[in-house]
Order: structure tokens, then sequence, then C-alpha cells
């Protein structure tokens, strides 16, 4: 999930600028330019991306994008209230998060304004992604308490993600152009399955965990409801940082080819 916009956002805006300044990693990585004046250039974006994706898992430490493989997070939190289920009500704080699987991303469709900086995508994987950390959860499921805290494991099965807006504004340095994201809005629009494990409910009760843990992936669909906006808001959050950060480096008139 996390990588669509890393992915699609970063990639598009971004990793051309690996063509500026080289990639520590001794693996070097190939971007194909693409002309802005191009009547086909929004399918020759969407080939060069889809080309380099595999080759991101250890980052650019030089344009302070991180790796991908797996992508990290500090911390992960689902609060109470954010998601529509009425039969989950949880608040499950993550840390020491890990998201594996992005390496695998498909840019199913993309399509760009360059005139006004946006761009639009559509996006799903390859592999499960998988989400590892530490947690701590209280809440109700169907009625019933649940608290515990441990290690955890979330995995999502056949991702589909639309990055339904990125939007950009320019502005001058050292008489160039750059550009800044200024918007994000991203959304886990289809998961085909969620298998879910938390290790040590009820602080260590076996029988009380399994069965937690039974009921939880039985119901899936509406776990799925509560964790979506915290998992689309902290990834676009973190995206648009790296994406700026990266973006710092290069000039806007630099990324495509003349």
């Amino acid at each position: 999930m996390v990588n669509s916009l890393l992915v699609s956002s970063v990639l598009f805006l971004a990793v051309s600028s690996s063509v500026i300044a080289a990639p520590t990693s001794k693996k070097q990585i190939v971007f194909d330019l693409c002309k802005k004046n191009d009547p086909n250039v929004d399918k020759c974006l969407k080939t060069s991306i889809q080309n380099v994706i595999p080759d991101l898992g250890e980052g650019y430490p030089k344009l302070r994008i991180p790796a991908i493989e797996p992508f990290e997070l500090p911390s992960l939190e689902i609060n109470h209230g954010k998601g529509s289920s009425k039969s989950v009500s949880i608040d499950l704080k993550m840390k020491d998060v890990k998201i594996n699987g992005l390496t695998s991303t498909v840019i199913d469709s993309l399509k760009t304004d360059l005139d006004n900086y946006k761009l639009n995508a559509k996006i799903s994987f390859k592999k499960p992604l998988e989400i590892t950390g530490q947690y701590t959860v209280n809440g109700k499921v169907l009625v019933l308490p649940i608290t515990g805290s441990g290690a955890c494991k979330i995995v999502l099965n056949e991702p589909k993600l639309d990055l339904n807006e990125l939007i950009s504004t320019p502005y001058e340095k050292n008489g160039k152009t750059y550009i800044q994201v200024k918007k994000m809005n991203l959304n886990l629009v289809n998961v085909k399955k969620l298998n879910l494990r938390l290790e040590n409910l009820f602080n260590g009760n076996k029988q009380l965990g399994d069965s937690m843990n039974t009921i939880l992936n039985e119901n899936w669909p509406v776990l799925l409801e509560e964790l979506k906006p915290a998992f689309e808001e902290a990834i676009a959050t973190i995206a648009v940082d790296i994406i700026n950060k990266a973006l710092q480096k290069t000039p806007y008139t630099d990324i495509f080819a003349q």
C-alpha cells in the first residue's frame, strides 16, 4: 500500500533525479526520461517507472529516499472512531513497523497533468503486503473486549490502491523552477483478504488469544474498514515528506528530457 505513493509519486517526481545524482547502491538503476511534450508521455512514464521499481529495494540515500524492501515506519496508530465499522472499535498502536512486498508494485494506469503539476494512478501488487511490528491494543470486537501487547503481523492479499490526486506547486530557487507536493489523496480501494495475527493477547492466555485471532480473521472485512483510514493517512503523510526532500535537489526542468 505504502508504495503506491512511494512508487508512483516518488518515482515519477524524484527517481529521474538518479540520472543526475548517482545512487550509493552498487546496483546502477537506469530511469528512462520522457519528453514533456510527447503525446504519449503518460505511457512513457508508466513504463519507465514500472521498469525501475524492482531495483528500488535499497533506496537512494543521497536523495534521502529510504529503502522500500522493507519499508520502515517508526509507528502506526489506528485510533477508535476513524474507521467506518460499527462492529470493531479498537485503539491499535504499532511501533518498529516494517512493510514487505512493495517492490512487487504494478502501475496499472497513470495519468498526468504536467502543466498543473498533478498526477493520478492506479496500483496493484504481485505479492501480498506484509506489515509486522510490536503492538498494543485496547477495544472491542463484536462486543467482545480485546487487550494485549506483543508482536503482530498483518497481511493484505492482492491490495489495490488509487492515488486519486497528487497536487504540487512550483517555486523558484537559484533561478530554477522546483516543485513541492502540497496534497496527496490515497485510497485503499480493494483487498482480496486480510490475515492478522496478534501475539500475547489477554496477558498471554493462549486459549483466549487464539479465539480472538480466529474471530478477527473470520471478520476481516469489518476489521479492514477500521484499519484503512490510519493506513492511508500514515502512508500519505510520510510519502509527501519523502517526495519533497527528494525534490529539493532536482529542478522540475531536469525531470524531463528536452
